[in-house]
């Protein structure tokens, strides 16, 4: 029997849950110097605090998560929501499980009225541009990041309007 496939929304006091789940996720299919590998339980609840998280369970397991954190829009126009981290376990990709964790936030964000999301993808996981672009998002280059990476190469920003 298949385990219920849910997704339920984090709060700070999720942030151990949410880094350990995260870095499980990323170890392996990104660089070492991924910004993922200095978060903490409590960097990652700030961040929660700061916007807001969801993780994807498969019963009472958690297989995925994503996060986001606001930010201001375009050219410091508006609010929007910086998207964060969005993965699931290596054995539930494939599934269509990223692009239901990218939707609750996306909600998250529309309920509190936010004009839209951005997002950046590391240079070494250039498929995902077509992934964001199936759901709506177009390439900007002038997206800034929270939490840019000076060891790596500039992500590629995309952004999306609510």
């Amino acid at each position: 029997m298949n385990p219920l496939i849910a997704i339920r929304r984090a709060t700070p006091s999720d942030g151990f849950l949410v880094e350990a789940l995260t870095r499980r996720i990323w170890t392996g299919r990104v660089s070492a110097e991924s910004t993922v590998f200095s978060e903490t339980p409590e960097t990652v609840a700030a961040q929660i605090a700061n916007g807001g998280a969801v993780i994807l369970e498969a019963g009472a397991a958690p297989i995925g998560s994503g996060r986001w954190v606001g930010v201001p829009g375009p050219g410091g126009q508006g609010r929007w929501m910086e998207i964060k981290r969005i993965g699931v376990l290596p054995e539930f990709t494939g599934r269509g499980f990223g692009a239901r964790i990218l939707e609750a936030l996306e909600e998250m964000g529309r309920e509190q009225a936010l004009a839209g999301a951005q997002l950046a993808i590391r240079t070494d996981q250039p498929r995902l541009i077509d992934f964001y672009a199936g759901l709506g998002y177009v390439l900007a280059g002038d997206v800034e990041l929270t939490t840019p990476n000076p060891r790596s190469p500039p992500p590629i920003g995309m952004r999306k309007w609510f």
